[in-house]
C-alpha cells in the first residue's frame, strides 16, 4: 500500500511465531530485491531517502 513519502510503499509479512519472523523479513527483502532488479525499479531501503518534512520509512512490527 501507498505512503505519504512520494514513491514510498509498504508491504506485509506474515503472521510469524516467534523467531521465524526474522527468516521472513530476510527472505521477503531478498525476493523484493529480485523482483524491483527485473522491473527495472530503484529500490531503496534508508529511512530517509529524500529531504524535507515526510514520515520516515523503517522495518516496524504490530504484536498481536
Amino acid at each position: 500500500n501507498g505512503e505519504v513519502m512520494p514513491g514510498q510503499w509498504e508491504y506485509q509479512v506474515g503472521p510469524s511465531v516467534g523467531i521465524e519472523a526474522g527468516d521472513h523479513i530476510w527472505c521477503s527483502r531478498y525476493i523484493l530485491e529480485r523482483v524491483t532488479e527485473q522491473a527495472g525499479v530503484v529500490l531503496s531501503l534508508d529511512p530517509k531517502p529524500i529531504e524535507g518534512d515526510w514520515n520516515g520509512a523503517g522495518c516496524h512490527t504490530n504484536f498481536r
